[in-house]
């Protein structure tokens, strides 16, 4: 990743702090935690609910304070997808997905080296950014392939009034 790059990756609390460890001594400087607060969780009776998953952001150098993009908040609410929409078992709401690309610069490129389902790169499409994706699993790219190639199909559809 160039100098001034961003990441940003969803743990949960046990890899919280592997993950923030793994990236500093990669070199990137740990900016903080944002948090996901799906709402709706599984009840455990004499325990708290696990809720939230966080977002550890991080930068490969520099960030200067005067980068043109909006105030992010440091919490995001969103059920997680469930049903028909569910194509894998971490992904991630849309609105959410959305929110955090706007953290890169415009006109920015957005990699998602673990794309699952393509929450990110559905969100990338629809801000505005040019997106990578990575997925090992063959029929799961296909589902997220599948599911971009609908979205694009509406986006030109909404443009154009044709489908």
């Amino acid at each position: 990743c160039k100098p001034g790059a961003l990441v940003c990756m969803f743990i949960d609390w046990r890899q919280l702090p592997a993950a923030t460890d793994a990236l500093q001594w990669a070199g990137w400087i740990w900016r903080g935690t944002a948090v996901w607060d799906k709402g709706n969780s599984r009840p455990q009776k004499g325990r708290f609910r696990q809720q939230a998953e966080f977002v550890v952001w991080a930068s490969n150098g520099k960030l200067p304070i005067d980068r043109p993009v909006p105030v992010l908040p440091g919490v995001f609410r969103a059920a997680n997808v469930q049903g028909v929409q569910r194509i894998h078992q971490t992904q991630k709401p849309e609105e959410i997905m959305r929110q955090i690309c706007k953290i890169c610069l415009p006109g920015g490129r957005i990699l998602d080296p673990f794309a699952g389902s393509g929450s990110t790169l559905a969100a990338a499409e629809l801000e505005g950014y040019d997106s990578v994706g990575v997925e090992l699993s063959e029929e799961i790219a296909k589902s997220a392939a599948q599911r971009l190639n609908v979205q694009l199909k509406k986006a030109i559809a909404q443009k154009t009034g044709l489908y």
